[in-house]
């Protein structure tokens, strides 16, 4: 007889990177998710690792938010991205570029609302985290699998405080209670997108997705994240590129 596992009743995956950011605090004049990186860009490294790691899934969709107006740029930065791993033959549509918004949120919106197949989970990682491996992509999907949501995080290594409006601590937080969340944030698809409607409704801007989930589904697992799975934001983050 064979055992069902969590991974054999959810096998079917659709996988979001977002990419509409302006990339103001890179600097230099070009998206950070578009500069060179190994033999193609950040971003293309970004969906490759994706697509390697999840061979053992259906990917019924691979989007990728873009800057409105956009399109053609991050399709060039995606060029050389091979989608014909076992784990892309549902793909139908290969990668699709989506125009994203002004917030991080309203992009990826967007992005749900265009996954066309019925993927039991949703991956949404940052566009600029390119040294993601595959454990933490495991890791993070097959928690989701089992407890609806998770994000892979670490604990920080400087003493957190929290302080009030005049700069002042207002209290002392305990660091192994703490932790610093990254992408990719997974979830069960349809409980994601319906909540992002809701959020939408509510008029409230919220940070990520995991706190969206938070004000209508329930609680986050965090599994174990990478220290070294950076996201690119500041000039000195370009030297992890060389």
């Amino acid at each position: 007889m064979k055992i069902l596992t969590t991974k054999t009743i959810l096998s079917k995956i659709a996988i979001i990177i977002t990419a509409a950011g302006s990339s103001t605090r890179i600097g230099g004049g070009i998206k950070k998710e578009y500069l060179p990186f190994k033999n193609g860009t950040v971003l293309s490294v970004c969906a490759q690792a994706f697509l390697n790691a999840c061979a053992d899934y259906e990917i019924t969709d691979f989007i990728v938010t873009c800057p409105v107006g956009g399109v053609e740029a991050c399709r060039a930065a995606l060029d050389g991205v091979d989608c014909h791993a076992p784990s892309a033959l549902a793909m139908t549509e290969g990668v699709r570029i989506v125009e994203g918004s002004d917030t991080r949120q309203k992009s990826v919106y967007n992005g749900l609302l265009a996954v066309n197949g019925q993927p039991d989970i949703v991956l949404i990682h940052d566009g600029a985290r390119p040294f993601v491996s595959r454990q933490v992509i495991m890791d993070a999907l097959q928690a989701a699998c089992e407890y609806g949501a998770s994000v892979p995080g670490v604990t920080p290594t400087d003493t957190q405080k929290e302080i009030d409006a005049n700069g002042f601590i207002k209290r002392h937080l305990v660091r192994s209670s703490l932790t610093a969340v990254q992408t990719p944030q997974c979830f069960r698809f349809k409980e994601l997108l319906e909540a992002h409607g809701r959020a939408v409704a509510d008029g409230h801007e919220y940070t990520d997705d995991t706190e969206i989930w938070g004000a209508y589904c329930g609680p986050v697992r965090v599994t174990k994240g990478d220290v070294n799975n950076i996201k690119i934001t500041y000039p000195s983050d370009l030297e992890a590129l060389k």
